[in-house]
């Protein structure tokens, strides 16, 4: 019975997810629920996704710098928008209500989606973006370190993002949030999801199953990091969770990044 009423609660975290399901489900106060302001420029390769509608740019993704012409984000931030839709990415950004000269705005000219991906969330929500114009590296723009193909990765990770802020109507904060999350095993993501949901063993899961620490709305496709080395390593795409986010007994859901990175080069270059 858990898993078919999680199921009717299921949808991607994006901020272009269905408003149909937005109201009727909500969302609760928080942040990238249960996080904090993130320090200027503490995580240089991630993007604020931006659709444009003639000269207005609103939040939809979140998305992560490969290198100076690609960007990694989730598929369903590129399918669940208008075929029309125009995008830019915004790095080296912090608070987006304000004009930071930190920031690079530079439109997309393709997106390329993983051709396993059927819509919706399922383990391959995986897709890259090509930037019209390059990316000029700085201390506030770098790209991501990617994790060695097929490791599994340990211990508490981070995830960053301009997820909701808002209730039943979802409000974006303006300053990038963050939270350490603990990753929890297939297993228990498993048998916390159900055997019905569009959980694949590429995805891996993060909890406290305890609730009140959660992706939300606004928050796909960006970055899920694991500090290696001292380096910052992208292991996850914010992919699908629970709405209310951060629901009691329910994991977050991200794609496991070390098992497209095959994909991801072939792809960009």
């Amino acid at each position: 019975m858990k898993s078919v009423v999680a199921l009717l609660c299921l949808v991607a975290l994006a901020a272009a997810a269905p408003r149909s399901v937005q109201p009727k489900y909500g969302f609760p106060s928080g942040r990238v629920v249960g996080g904090i302001d993130a320090l200027p420029g503490e995580f240089p390769s991630i993007v604020s996704i931006q659709r444009v509608i003639l000269i207005v740019s609103a939040h939809v993704c979140g998305g992560s710098i490969l290198s100076n012409f690609w960007v990694l984000t989730a598929a369903h931030c590129i399918t669940e928008n208008p075929p029309t839709a125009n995008f830019q990415i915004w790095a080296g950004s912090h608070d987006t209500s304000v004009d930071e000269p930190t920031r690079q705005v530079i439109s997309v000219a393709s997106s390329t989606v993983h051709p396993d991906y059927i819509g919706g969330v399922n383990p391959t929500d995986i897709a890259v973006m090509r930037l019209a114009a390059p990316l000029t590296f700085t201390p506030r723009v770098q790209p991501i370190v990617l994790p060695a193909p097929g490791s599994n990765p340990t211990g508490p990770v981070t995830l960053a993002g301009w997820g909701s802020t808002g209730g039943a109507i979802p409000v974006l904060p303006s300053i990038l949030q963050k939270v350490v999350k603990p990753l929890i095993s297939y297993d228990e993501c498993l048998a916390a999801a159900g055997t019905d949901s569009p959980l694949g063993p590429t995805n891996i899961c993060t909890g406290p199953l305890t609730g009140g620490v959660s992706a939300c709305s606004g928050d796909s496709g960006g970055p899920l990091y694991s500090i290696q080395g001292g380096q910052q390593v992208q292991v996850g795409i914010v992919s699908w969770g629970w709405i209310p986010c951060g629901t009691v007994g329910f994991p977050s859901v991200y794609v496991g990044v070390s098992h497209y990175i095959d994909w991801i080069n072939q792809n960009t270059n």
